[in-house]
């Protein structure tokens, strides 16, 4: 999945506008988003940067890193699937 797919999956799955999804993509882009600290970071960064309430903040975080994961064994089950 590439970087608008990721935005256009978040926009689905949190409901918020392709606006806010690019700065909550910016925000996850940089850390490395499956460490402890980082999902502190992250989720500070959600709070402060994108306006979110720490319930919201979490939600996108747990919503950032399943689209990840699934991702991630899709490639893992289907290595030479197009990615398009």
């Amino acid at each position: 999945m590439n970087k608008m797919g990721f935005i256009k999956e978040l926009s689905k799955q949190t409901g918020y506008d392709e606006q806010k999804c690019i700065l909550i993509n910016d925000i996850i882009e940089n850390y490395f988003i499956f460490g402890r600290k980082n999902k502190d970071k992250i989720i500070r960064d959600l709070q402060v940067k994108a306006s979110l309430n720490e319930d919201d903040a979490e939600n996108v975080y747990d919503i950032g890193v399943k689209i990840i994961t699934g991702e991630i064994k899709n490639k893992l089950k289907h290595p030479f699937k197009s990615q398009n």
